[in-house]
């Protein structure tokens, strides 16, 4: 197959311009075998379909680094987002569609946008017996709609309460804390049996040249330093693969690290041997120079959430300094979009727009570029989602993952001046509903906006009739229970904050 485009973007490794106009792309297979003009490739392949109509965008597929694909967004199933700690109470008994169902809603909302890869890190329950089950039915279901996928298992074996929840026990009344407290006396190392034994069979079962099987420990405030060391040998013999973990997503976690351990987060997982080029950093809003340091390094990673970072009120992560300092950034959406609708293109502009804030001398601390953006979104994501080498860009001998996006609205609604750098222009007007086709390891599973392997109208009504039910009485229960418990979870945490001082890196006002 040849996939031509009247600009084609190739490879953003580099940090600037290399688009090519009117060329095209040979597909062997899953494969790229040839790039060149098109009219050349055309003559030399004339047996070969031929994909794009001339006049479109074509680029590498974009990559969702981190998400734990909910299918419906929380606003959708009806839940107010705040500050994490608050959101938390609330996550925990929101309204969930059965596996299948929201991991191939997730998908279909990430191709219609542009993404050819996403991450799903499953936000497990410890001790849940059917934690392998539900892995196993999200995994299918995302193999159903071609989307390429990595995927990591998650859970928390100590903190799952609150962080610290043993000590925050004590600040409960009897009665709460009668009720608390088998959520915070687990027993942690079965549940890290538990949790590798699921791991060593879905990576058996389901770890392959599109779905990529690897670890994530939902938190590192919530895995204990067994947990933690366990996880780094196995993934060291499986050929160093990724390790995802949140960390320093909000000012309280910080806290967290310096109350418990003494210094950062960061450095904690240091003293552990975790970090290295296999690790991979969620949010990392709070991270300090020293932090971005050690992490740039030891060739660790972050993905960034710009859109979350600010609908959960955490902050803004110093990803500008990131970069500068040689760090691996991509990006990730977290299923909390500015839109609501998984777009990476909003995503990239947002990231391209928050990142300028760096300093105030006119000379100094210029602001990002497009193609440092676009990088975060192509080939940055490809190691964190297991794919390291293989995506992210239009490269002879790369998966061929890429997409064809529609120009109308972008160049011609109404004109736009000749000389434009086209990078610019993807990161000031693109928007994803402007993808048309979606091609993922040589295959088209889009095309004219149509989705080719699932009936989208049939997997709306299903979710329709799972909505309809509701929540169980059980998440209802639980919510009342947690709905008691806020009071003094929040005074908990606001008794830390009193003491964390914080220097940031951008400056946005002045109160003087």
């Amino acid at each position: 197959m040849l996939v031509r485009g009247k600009y084609v973007l190739t490879d953003g490794a580099n940090g600037k311009s290399v688009f090519q106009e009117d060329a095209a792309v040979l597909i062997c297979q899953d494969t790229i075998r040839e790039i060149g003009p098109y009219e050349d490739l055309h003559r030399r392949y004339p047996q070969e379909d031929v994909a794009g109509d001339g006049t479109q965008i074509l680029m590498p597929g974009l990559i969702d680094a981190h998400t734990h694909g909910a299918g419906l967004s929380y606003v959708q199933r009806g839940v107010t987002l705040d500050y994490l700690e608050n959101a938390l109470l609330k996550f925990a008994t929101a309204f969930q569609l059965q596996p299948e169902t929201t991991a191939m809603l997730n998908a279909v909302r990430h191709i219609q946008n542009g993404c050819t890869t996403l991450h799903h890190n499953e936000s497990g329950a410890a001790l849940d017996p059917h934690l392998k089950e539900t892995c196993a039915r999200k995994i299918e279901g995302y193999q159903t709609t071609g989307i390429r996928l990595g995927f990591s298992p998650g859970v928390r074996n100590k903190n799952v309460l609150a962080y610290d929840d043993r000590e925050f026990l004590k600040t409960l009344p009897p009665d709460l804390r009668q009720e608390a407290e088998p959520m915070v006396y687990i027993d942690q190392e079965r549940a890290v049996d538990e949790y590798m034994e699921a791991f060593e069979d879905l990576y058996s079962k389901y770890n392959s040249a599109k779905t990529r099987i690897f670890f994530g420990p939902n938190w590192v405030q919530g895995s204990t330093d067994e947990f933690l060391r366990r996880v780094k040998e196995r993934a060291d013999q499986l050929h160093k693969i990724p390790i995802h973990l949140h960390c320093l997503q909000t000012p309280v976690q910080k806290a967290f690290g310096l109350r418990k351990y003494g210094k950062s987060l960061v450095g904690h997982l240091d003293d552990l041997g975790l970090v290295d080029s296999n690790l991979v950093l969620g949010h990392a809003v709070y991270l300090s120079e020293e932090d971005i340091a050690l992490l740039a390094e030891k060739d660790a990673f972050v993905t960034h959430h710009a859109s979350c970072n600010l609908i959960m009120r955490d902050g803004i992560a110093p990803v500008y300094y990131m970069l500068k300092a040689g760090m691996n950034v991509a990006m990730g959406m977290d299923e909390k979009g500015i839109n609501d609708d998984e777009d990476p293109f909003m995503e990239m502009r947002m990231i391209y727009f928050l990142h300028r804030h760096a300093g105030i001398s006119l000379t100094e601390c210029p602001a990002l570029s497009p193609y440092e953006v676009l990088r975060l979104a192509t080939v940055n994501g490809a190691r964190p989602t297991g794919f390291a080498g293989e995506i992210g860009a239009l490269r002879p001998g790369m998966k061929a993952d890429m997409i064809l996006v529609n120009t109308q609205e972008i160049l011609n609604a109404p004109c736009m001046l000749p000389g434009f750098d086209m990078g610019e222009v993807v990161l000031r007007r693109g928007l994803g509903r402007y993808t048309d086709t979606v091609i993922v390891g040589g295959e088209k599973i889009m095309e004219h906006r149509k989705l080719l392997k699932i009936d989208l109208e049939a997997l709306y009504q299903e979710v329709r009739e799972q909505v309809s039910h509701g929540r169980t009485q059980a998440q209802l229960d639980r919510e009342a229970f947690l709905e008691r418990i806020r009071p003094y979870y929040q005074a908990w945490y606001n008794s830390w904050l009193e003491n964390v001082e914080l220097d940031p890196f951008y400056h946005f006002n002045s109160r003087n």
